[in-house]
């Protein structure tokens, strides 16, 4: 039996660890052999790539006082030629890197789109040598200004995205050189601006006193304030891939009206689920009063399943709102319960938000289309 244990059970679990251990052995030995020749393959690639949009230029030295965001490196012709930067920007698929040559005035006299995940066909284009896709290129040769896809470029066809994203990486470019060539502030982008559960509740009922009730059925937070007003919160997956769902809150009047809506779409794709949490798109709802008011909201093309989903939710909202405020579609004030006023420590930290969210309600409110 002892014997039996053995054979049957112990050795295949040591003959699997052992493999294991070999394989992740093998596979560090590989990754400590390849990385080194593989960063020295990337470094030829780029000093070539400099050459190739700053021909004129007989060396380079590199320059790393710089704060614009979005920059990987920036070097300066040691003949005073111009000036060659490295820059980046997201895509549908990743990173975007671009190399752009600029002569000594600015002018964009060289540029050369990296290595990408972007779309085969499509956004690979960038790098694909395709008829198209050098077109593309060469149409940010000659300019000192942003490039913006539609206004004085064109995009790829079918991959707007990426083009958009080029464009982004051009312009941050741009954006480098008149820092450090010109002395013009640098540009630094921060980042979407980041609201805290309170803030969003305080920018959706900025004048009342918020405590949390429970949630009705279908929806997975709901909050009352001492006006009458409701911030419900709902949530939907939207784009059917997407790992984990939007949440969705959804502010409402004394009369069941909505004053707002709050996406956080950060599971949908970049430069297109996520423009469900645009206020261009999400300002359609403001003023609704029932569900009937929801037919009137436009979805966005490129991201329809992204917004039907907001719809969705906020639908169930508008559903709930129904039930929890009697008045809600008739254009009456709600009474407010009498118990519903009382303060805890939840709704003291409501009001102080409330408060510092009404002085800064334009940077809340943009931060609600990011």
């Amino acid at each position: 039996m002892k014997g039996k244990t053995w054979n049957d059970i112990v050795k295949p679990i040591v003959v699997l660890v052992v493999i294991c251990l070999v394989a992740s052995a093998a596979l560090a030995g590989v990754n400590q052999v390849t990385a080194p020749i593989i960063a020295e393959q990337q470094e030829a690639a780029a000093n070539e790539a400099y050459l190739a949009v700053l021909p004129d230029a007989d060396g380079f030295e590199e320059v790393t006082d710089f704060a614009t965001t979005n920059v990987q490196s920036v070097l300066k012709a040691t003949n005073g030629a111009g000036w060659v930067i490295k820059a980046s920007a997201k895509g549908f698929g990743g990173d975007v890197p671009v190399v752009v040559g600029f002569n000594a005035e600015g002018t964009i006299v060289g540029i050369q789109f990296m290595e990408n995940s972007e779309t085969a066909g499509y956004g690979q284009k960038l790098v694909d040598g395709s008829e198209e896709g050098v077109a593309f290129v060469q149409q940010f040769v000659g300019m000192t200004e942003a490039p913006e896809v539609g206004t004085n470029i064109d995009a790829i066809s079918g991959a707007t995205v990426s083009s958009k994203a080029a464009a982004s990486a051009v312009t941050t470019a741009i954006n480098c050189f008149n820092e450090v060539a010109l002395g013009q502030a640098a540009v630094i982008d921060e980042g979407p601006v980041v609201l805290s559960p309170e803030e969003v509740r305080a920018m959706l009922a900025p004048n009342a006193t918020l405590t949390q009730i429970d949630a009705p059925e279908g929806l997975t937070e709901a909050w009352q304030g001492d006006d009458g007003s409701y911030v419900l919160y709902a949530e939907d997956k939207g784009w059917e891939y997407a790992t984990s769902p939007m949440t969705i809150a959804v502010g409402f009047d004394a009369s069941g009206v909505i004053t707002g809506v709050w996406v956080d779409a950060s599971t949908q794709t970049a430069g297109i689920g996520d423009v469900a949490a645009d206020e261009d798109y999400l300002s359609q709802y403001t003023g609704i009063a029932d569900e009937a008011g929801l037919d009137g909201v436009d979805t966005v093309a490129g991201s329809t399943q992204s917004t039907v989903g907001v719809k969705k939710a906020v639908r169930k909202c508008v559903q709930a709102i129904a039930a929890l405020n009697p008045n809600a579609g008739t254009g009456d004030a709600a009474s407010v319960p009498a118990d519903s006023a009382a303060t805890s420590e939840a709704a003291t930290s409501e009001a102080a938000s409330a408060s510092e969210a009404t002085s800064t309600s334009e940077a809340a409110s943009a931060s609600a289309a990011s």
